[in-house]
């Protein structure tokens, strides 16, 4: 990267440029030859680049060492073509590194353009080649002490991070980002690579590498990593992109008791209510529980004139469902917020505070909003329901949303049943609804009645809804029901055996798969 030794020849000019200044053996090399004519016509026989590794070796009989240059690879990448004079040519190259190299080698592209009558101009550039067999052998002292990796062994780890293709370089940010995830694992030394890619590339790659460079320095960020960080949010490239300015909400929001506070608040008073939503979620999710201004915020993003915004700073308060006043709160704003949205991300907060003893306003609230007018809010209701505690008037919660005019809420219900098995009574409220003219909400039912009835009864529960209804809608509903607890009821594999012969090819195709994945 860079353009080195620049040599001349009868007015030529050679230049050498390389994608990168690492590559993992095995990898592809690729980079660009600029040739530029001289003061008269020329003519090119060949133009070529070398991968040379150059071996030292120390003698006993001499203080100079003995170099060895071995050629590698030798690739003509231009040949029989004419050079205008003064006129500039471009030549991509590109050659795959070979496997078994010397990790502590070193290794040179070298470009040459054969001219005949003037002298030939040459360049080249010293490239690493890492071999991820070294990584573990060859960690340094520094290394070895302090549990960071180098940024050689992490390249070696993930050598996507080299590639000039973007679906490498988005594949290994990935496994990257998920690694940095690991306590064990100080990839912080990457972070200068990780910087590079953040400030070129596609919109998709700086993206992915702003999330791991994120996940890399969470908990671990400097000033001057707040600094780039403050940088990226002024940068109208980013403010263009929405991928990547919820990724700088997000590092943000990871940052935030590290110094980005100013950054935190910047995005919560955004002009634009996506950004101040996104701000919501990234404290809820990402934001670290030290970081002190984070409830007065969510709360002040509580009262936004963005219902979008006002839900999700709902769910981010809703950590605190063991406090008196806020769980009133919940309940209160489920009924006067005019937007359903925001009423069912108050229910969705107010469900678990019966662990804290508020049983009472949730089971109050749940049934005072089976009315509610708003799809959304009932449908909340029904996916909530699981949470509930053991209560005579969970049944009569139950069976209204089961029974409700909706079908997406009646779905949502039913598909519950999976999550119920701690309320065998409802059972025959879920046996029901395997009758429900909603195709969808019968087959959702069948999902449950292992979890509700036991495998043992729920398997003579679907052979019978299998002959008495047998229709494919049916028979994914039993399969579904039972593929997931396999390896645990003889029962459910029983049943899959029979699945195996279903006169529907996809269920038995399925089923076959389910076993011999056992």
């Amino acid at each position: 990267m860079g353009l080195l030794d620049k040599m001349f020849g009868g007015g030529t000019n050679l230049e050498l440029r390389l994608d990168t200044e690492k590559i993992p053996e095995g990898g592809t090399l690729c980079g660009t030859v600029s040739l530029s004519g001289g003061k008269k016509p020329l003519r090119l026989t060949a133009l070529k680049v070398r991968l040379v590794y150059v071996k030292v070796e120390k003698r006993d009989d001499s203080p100079l060492p003995n170099i060895e240059m071995q050629v590698l690879i030798d690739n003509t990448i231009a040949a029989n073509a004419d050079l205008p004079p003064g006129q500039l040519q471009k030549y991509d190259f590109s050659f795959k590194v070979p496997t078994g190299t010397d990790p502590d080698g070193e290794y040179r592209v070298m470009a040459t353009a054969d001219i005949p009558k003037v002298k030939d101009p040459s360049a080249e550039a010293k490239v690493k080649v890492l071999s991820p067999d070294s990584e573990g052998a060859n960690r340094g002292i520094f290394s070895r002490l302090t549990g960071k990796a180098s940024e050689d062994e992490i390249l070696a780890q993930f050598p996507g991070l080299m590639s000039s293709d973007e679906d490498e370089q988005t594949e290994a940010l990935s496994d990257l980002n998920c690694a940095a995830y690991d306590d064990d694992n100080n990839f912080v030394n990457i972070a200068g690579h990780l910087g590079r890619m953040m400030a070129s590339g596609t919109a998709e790659v700086r993206a992915a590498a702003l999330e791991a460079w994120g996940t890399v320095l969470n908990n671990r960020a400097k000033p001057e990593h707040i600094q780039a960080l403050v940088a990226m949010a002024n940068d109208p490239s980013v403010q263009s992109d929405r991928r990547l300015m919820r990724e700088v909400v997000t590092v943000a929001a990871k940052f935030a008791e590290e110094g980005a506070a100013q950054l935190v608040h910047w995005f919560a008073q955004h002009q634009n209510p996506e950004v101040r939503k996104e701000m919501a979620d990234r404290l809820r999710f990402d934001a670290d529980d030290e970081f002190m201004e984070k409830r007065a915020i969510l709360t002040a993003l509580a009262n936004d004139p963005d219902a979008g915004v006002r839900a999700s700073a709902i769910g981010g308060l809703s950590e605190h469902n063991d406090e008196a006043a806020m769980v009133q709160e919940f309940a209160q704003r489920s009924m006067s917020d005019p937007s359903p949205e925001v009423q069912a991300a108050c229910l969705s907060a107010l469900t678990l505070s019966h662990h804290h003893g508020f049983g009472e306003l949730v089971f109050s609230s749940f049934q005072q909003h089976l009315q509610n007018p708003h799809v959304k809010v009932r449908k909340e209701l029904a996916d909530s329901c699981h949470w509930l505690p053991s209560d005579p008037r969970l049944a009569g919660i139950v069976h209204a949303l089961l029974s409700d005019p909706s079908p997406e809420v009646r779905r949502a219900m039913a598909w519950q049943g999976v999550n119920m098995g701690d309320h065998p009574q409802l059972a025959e409220l879920f046996m029901r609804a395997c009758d429900d003219p909603d195709e969808e909400v019968a087959q959702d039912a069948l999902r449950g009645m292992g979890r509700l009835m036991g495998f043992d009864n729920a398997a003579q529960f679907y052979r019978h809804r299998m002959a008495a209804r047998p229709t494919e809608s049916t028979y994914w509903g039993v399969y579904y029901g039972i593929c997931s607890d396999l390896e645990d009821e003889p029962a459910a594999r029983a049943l899959m055996q029979e699945l195996t012969r279903a006169q529907f090819a996809d269920v038995a195709s399925s089923a076959r798969e389910s076993l011999e994945d056992l």
